[in-house]
């Protein structure tokens, strides 16, 4: 047997973020893509202390300095190497998951809902006309290179509920790294530098939470009280520890 949600949903969030991206062009952000992030530089000291810039390095190996207001640090796995020269050790591990996607040959035998298969770890989503299963958690640093014994796992676990439903010959297998924190709970909130503020750690549970981050640490860069009191992230002299949780205070 199983458990029916009726409330329950789901979606491409390729689609949605580029969809998400397109929105935010037309209100004037400006999206750097291909560029990646070497270092976080700093001024001052003890509490004054802040981020003055960012540098980042392009395609073609070119290093500049962005200059901000603010800067949110929102890289998922890849905050902590970022984050760690400056003295800000975040408990996020990364957790390697996979899926793969196939084409529906028969759209009668393909299940038209999310479903969950609880005893092998899977989520099955039907994403129009095609299907992908995503699970697994493999702990292997930051290398997203594909497992083949883990690809051929969810083929065949496929090929065993639905065996009519897709074309299992030519999966298009993903890997990504799901930033996890011990309690599965996310950094949202302040660090010990006055402009540097965090949004990350969200495990397997990016997109769920994403819109309600993003509109949490949109609130507190503001200086607004959020809908959620996060307790202040990575500031010690407001803490008994190095670190507090966002949710609740560390201690």
């Amino acid at each position: 047997g199983g458990d029916f949600t009726a409330t329950d949903e789901s979606g491409d969030v390729c689609k949605f973020a580029k969809g998400l991206a397109d929105k935010a062009a037309e209100a004037g952000v400006n999206f750097l893509f291909n560029t990646g992030i070497t270092r976080l530089l700093t001024t001052g000291a003890g509490d004054s202390a802040t981020i003055s810039g960012v540098e980042i390095i392009n395609a073609e190996g070119r290093h500049q300095v962005l200059h901000a207001d603010a800067f949110v640090v929102a890289l998922g796995s890849f905050s902590v190497p970022l984050l760690k020269p400056l003295g800000i050790d975040l408990m996020i591990y990364p957790g390697k998951g996979y899926s793969a996607t196939y084409r529906i040959l028969d759209p009668d035998a393909a299940p038209s809902v999310s479903l969950t298969d609880d005893a092998c770890k899977l989520v099955v989503s039907r994403l129009g006309d095609r299907l992908r299963v995503a699970g697994t958690c493999e702990f292997n640093g930051y290398t997203r290179e594909l497992n083949p014994t883990r690809c051929d796992i969810l083929t065949r676990r496929m090929r065993d509920l639905f065996p009519q439903a897709c074309d299992y010959d030519n999966p298009e297998y993903w890997s990504g790294l799901r930033p996890l924190t011990p309690s599965n709970v996310p950094y949202i909130g302040e660090t010990k530098f006055g402009n540097l503020f965090l949004n990350t750690g969200h495990g397997t549970l990016g997109w769920t939470m994403g819109c309600g981050s993003g509109r949490a640490i949109a609130d507190i860069v503001s200086g607004r009280k959020p809908e959620v009191d996060f307790a202040f992230t990575a500031r010690p002299h407001r803490a008994s520890a190095p670190l507090a949780r966002a949710g609740k205070s560390a201690g």
